[in-house]
């Protein structure tokens, strides 16, 4: 069964929804039952990842991957759900919770997220070892790979913690390993913000460059690898 675009609502983040008009905004995602989801809370702590089932008229009902117990949900409450699609291409959504249970929630009141970028949704903390190279238009004399920290990534980008000097407009190649079995990700940053911090280290927030669509998928999939292990720890 399709979820059909005309029930959706467009609306930029942190506004007001506005109706979308009668074939639904462009771009609205086409969701079909069996899709796996991610519910989280307004400020993006992640709630449980769970199954997608549509039931029509804009509303969804929910259920945990696992088949354990659902959290608590106060009626009406506001969540954001984000998932891919079946074309593979990422979604992320508002909406209310209606009737629940141990079993299930229900959601409706559906809202497209629409942002400057809608990747930045699915940016997740890492602190994880990592290596930089330069690459391209970089100023610098040093040529070699040295060790950083990448803060936090997402598929457009990451901030990244490194004793080398760049300048706005550097570019450098990052080698990280997010997931132990999986093969590593090379791609070229772009520096636009430099922050000093203690220990004559920068905090350089950067773009990433010619990341194609596989590798953006490959990373976000990642990054919801990365929230579930945080998920589970914390419940463990």
């Amino acid at each position: 069964m399709r979820f059909f675009k005309g029930t959706l609502r467009a609306v930029p983040e942190k506004a007001a929804a506005a109706p979308g008009g009668q074939g639904g905004p462009k771009g609205a995602p086409e969701l079909s039952s069996g899709i796996r989801v991610e519910v989280l809370t307004m400020e993006n702590h992640l709630l449980f990842v769970g199954r997608l089932k549509v039931l029509g008229g804009g509303v969804l009902e929910l259920r945990r991957d696992t088949g354990d117990p659902l959290p608590q949900a106060l009626y009406n409450s506001k969540v954001k759900l984000r998932g891919f699609q079946k074309n593979s291409q990422p979604f992320c959504m508002n909406g209310t919770v209606g009737k629940s249970s141990r079993d299930f929630w229900q959601v409706e009141n559906l809202e497209i997220l629409q942002n400057r970028e809608n990747r930045s949704f699915f940016r997740q903390n890492t602190d994880l070892d990592a290596r930089v190279m330069p690459s391209g238009h970089y100023r610098g004399t040093g040529r070699e790979a040295t060790e950083c920290k990448v803060l936090d990534i997402s598929a457009g980008g990451a901030r990244v913690l490194s004793r080398n000097v760049y300048v706005e407009g550097d570019r450098f190649q990052l080698e990280a390993e997010l997931l132990p079995d999986e093969r590593p990700f090379s791609v070229v940053c772009q520096v636009l913000r430099i922050t000093p911090r203690k220990g004559f280290k920068y905090e350089y927030g950067c773009k990433f460059e010619a990341l194609n669509e596989q590798e953006q998928q490959r990373l976000l999939r990642a990054v919801f690898t990365i929230q579930r292990k945080i998920l589970q720890a914390q419940r463990e």
